[in-house]
């Protein structure tokens, strides 16, 4: 009797009644592509779908657990062929196992179950360790893995936890117990184990290794080097280090991103959801997943970064309250404290017993890092910790404590985009760090060493991305945008203003050349409205310089705004004789007079403001100063003046390096060229400006290039459709990044009229869809076609 698998049984029973997929697949509310997933053995049922299918294919409600558990991967409750019919019935297995049953159904884990089955059928492997942070259920999976594994150990499966021993000389009794041996006296446990076992086809596996891992890998070692035969599944959070061992890192379920669309369709691929909304369902009958809490949920389990038991705990409270309640009291003591089951054991009852489990078994030094590492946010590299933290250590290196904690799987490592390793805490156990760290007294002077060294990265940037290392200075800071953000909450908040000052200024590069202008202009706003800072006049001065510059950037009235800034920051410059500062300050203002259309004084200004620079060999400050001027010129639609200024500017930022301003300067000349009708070598400079701030991830250049330059250029070349499709993307992006303003409506209203009265109602509707739908890459792509703009 051959055994089927549940995708075979599955088609083979929707053939024999005459459903197609598609049919079947209406029937249990499902997609055609999941039912063709399910039947290719792709992907397992939810216990839903099982019902349902149970329900269409008549199977005894006796059995129905059985067929339950075979949908879901366990092969022991396999139906048999007999006769040319699949008659639903369970096997039976004459491999002897102790494996724990289960009362919840496992959601989530098809790849994992097959991943580990096919480690435990290689011949070559014979320890396979699982291993993964509290909550990610490491314990679950090895008993589903071993329940599949059941026909392919004919000499039993054995499953022998570990987590209730305090004593090592217990392990090898424990293991004998397990496996039904009885104590001989004449030779000792491991002798026995050893000969018990022999040559016999047997899997055991062992749970929760961790705390006891030295006498577990010697024993283990042991037994696999004296029994040929034998394979051990085990579970730890951190590895046996012996011979012939292979790791399976255990991962966290997928959860939807901040930004992700998820609707009903959608979310059948992300187990966090589905193993909520069960979890949630059988303490509240009435909840169902729908299209009104599916946002709220994804937002819960993210937080809870997709761990398994930190969701079935949080799950637990929907008893009490709504999703949105329950999302609004995701604090950190809410967390950790969420009480899991009255029978589970100890550590698994809430997060703070779980995660507790772990810290207790660290050295001291390990415990005093891993609170200290919970300063950082969203990650860091090593030579961060390793500049912040050697005077904190003694007998090892923060490189080798990193190491350690790392093996057991408090810290993850992710690659960065230049293959680096970062390091970062799961949310759930950054939050248990972080109170340890608040336990110890130093969360104040640990803050402060972050800032401080933050402080410093900022510097090196403000420098490094003005020049020739621009794009991989911009990357890192990128990388590390989330502790600069707060390195600089600390500040403000502790009322450090002048360090606060310092930080802001020496951010403004970075987070122009980036184009977040807003956030550049909430976070100085803030800086600004500290107590004391025009104690800092030379800081005072460049930040009120650089909130004005930020607010040019976003729109008529946020423009407006800015003469008083400039007006002041000239004011505290030159009263201290603040030569670097005047300069800033003059050119900015010259682009607040331009703005204004008080052209005579605006190139007043800004021709000193050029002169100053060039006296003190500012390269960069001179061309920018010329780029001020084009703008000027811009505004004046002296497009012969623009053209050989912007070509002037360029020519002096390919000098100093600087490939965000070459960006703009292209895009200058581009738009000069194009409104004197040499539309080709126009387009060409464009292309040029776009591939740079592509390259640059500066998502508001992108969307001026688009807008205000090839759109520009697509009506030049009367191609209309195209140029509303063009505006249309660059909305899109202003809107990703926050960069719409009010004002912008009206603007872009006044600007589309011609089009409208070109296209006709309909065909203007269709070209803005177009453009609606694009993706940011995907306009890009659009733009570069080679159309003629």
């Amino acid at each position: 009797m051959a055994e089927v698998s549940f995708g075979e049984w599955l088609k083979r029973q929707r053939k024999a009644v005459g459903l197609t997929q598609e049919q079947l697949a209406e029937q249990v509310s499902c997609s055609t592509s999941a039912l063709k997933k399910i039947e290719a053995e792709e992907r397992r049922p939810s216990a839903q779908i099982v019902e349902r299918l149970a329900e269409i294919f008549n199977i005894p409600p006796n059995e129905r657990t059985a067929f339950l558990r075979f949908a879901r991967g366990d092969w022991a409750s396999a139906p048999h062929e007999t006769g040319g019919e699949i008659p639903w019935r369970a096997s039976a297995i004459s491999t002897r196992s102790n494996l724990p049953a289960t009362a919840t159904s496992l959601i989530g884990r098809e790849k994992e179950i097959v991943d580990v089955h096919d480690y435990l059928l290689r011949a070559d492997i014979r320890l396979v360790t699982l291993i993964g942070p509290p909550g990610i259920g490491k314990t679950r999976l090895s008993i589903e893995s071993a329940r599949t594994a059941l026909p392919n150990f004919p000499a039993d499966v054995f499953f022998v936890a570990l987590a209730p021993l305090d004593d090592p000389a217990l392990i090898a009794v424990t293991i004998a117990q397990a496996l039904g041996y009885v104590g001989v006296r004449n030779i000792s446990t491991n002798e026995q184990l050893k000969e018990g076992i022999g040559d016999k086809q047997m899997l055991i596996v062992l749970d929760n290794c961790e705390h006891l891992i030295e006498d577990v890998a010697s024993l283990a070692s042991g037994l696999l080097s004296a029994c040929s035969h034998l394979k051990i599944l085990a579970t730890s959070r951190e590895s046996l280090r012996i011979p012939g061992e292979w790791l399976y890192p255990v991962p966290a379920f997928d959860v939807p991103s901040e930004n992700s669309f998820v609707d009903m369709e959608t979310a059948s691929n992300f187990p966090a959801l589905i193993l909520f909304a069960e979890r949630a369902r059988a303490v509240r009958p009435d909840f169902v997943l729908n299209a009104e809490n599916i946002k709220t949920v994804s937002a819960i389990c993210a937080h809870l970064d997709g761990l398994p038991l930190v969701i079935e705990l949080i799950a637990a409270r929907m008893r009490l309250m709504s999703p949105q309640a329950l999302l609004e009291r995701l604090n950190d003591q809410f967390i950790l404290s969420a009480d899991g089951m009255r029978t589970a054991s100890t550590r698994q009852k809430t997060l703070q017993n779980a995660i507790g489990w772990s810290y207790n078994l660290l050295s001291d030094e390990e415990q005093k890092l891993f609170a200290r590492l919970s300063v950082f946010s969203g990650g860091f590299m090593l030579e961060a910790a390793e500049t912040i933290f050697p005077r904190t250590v003694s007998e090892k290196s923060v490189t080798d404590l990193i190491a350690l904690l790392l093996d057991k799987s408090l810290l993850q490592r992710i690659p960065n985009e230049r293959g680096e390793p970062r390091y970062t805490m799961l949310v759930t156990i950054q939050e248990f760090a972080r109170e340890r760290l608040r336990s110890m007294g130093e969360e104040t002077e640990v803050h402060n060493w972050h800032l401080a060294y933050f402080l410093d990265l900022a510097e090196r940037g403000d420098q490094e991305t003005r020049g020739p290392k621009q794009i991989e200075w911009l990357d890192r800071l990128n990388a590390m945008s989330d502790n600069l953000r707060a390195a600089l909450e600390w500040a403000i908040e502790t009322r450090q203003t002048d360090t606060a000052l310092q930080m802001a200024r020496k951010l403004h590069w970075f987070w122009f050349v980036r184009g977040d202008h807003t956030g550049a202009r909430r976070w100085l706003q803030r800086v600004l409205e500290m107590p004391d800072t025009p104690l800092h006049p030379e800081a005072y001065a460049e930040a009120l310089t650089q909130l004005a510059h930020h607010n040019l950037q976003l729109g008529e009235k946020a423009a407006r705004e800015a003469r008083p800034f400039v007006e002041q920051a000239l004011s505290v410059a030159r009263t201290n004789n603040d030569r670097r500062n005047i300069d800033r300050a003059l050119a900015m203002l010259g682009l607040v007079l331009a703005d204004e259309r008080n052209f005579a004084a605006a190139q007043s200004i800004l021709e000193e403001s050029k002169a100053l620079y060039q006296e003190v060999h500012d390269e960069w400050g001179y061309a920018h100063a010329v780029i001020c001027l084009v703008v000027q010129s811009e505004i004046q639609k002296d497009w012969a003046t623009a053209l050989a200024l912007s070509q002037q500017a360029l020519a002096g930022f390919q000098k100093v390096g600087d490939r965000y301003f070459q960006s703009v300067a292209l895009r200058y000349i581009g738009r000069a060229y194009v409104n004197q009708g040499d539309v080709t070598n126009g387009v060409a400079a464009l292309r040029e400006s776009l591939i740079l701030a592509q390259q640059l991830d500066n998502k508001f250049q992108i969307a001026l290039v688009l807008w205000r330059s090839f759109a520009e250029a697509a009506l030049r070349a009367e191609k209309t459709a195209r140029a509303v499709s063009l505006i249309s993307a660059a909305i899109n992006v202003f809107q990703s990044i926050g960069a719409w303003m009010e004002d912008d409506d009206l603007l872009f209203e006044n600007e589309l009229v011609p089009c409208r009265a070109a296209l006709g109602e309909s065909a203007f509707a269709a070209a803005m869809e177009e453009g609606r739908a694009m993706t940011m890459e995907q306009a890009i792509a659009y733009a570069l076609e080679n159309q003629g703009g």
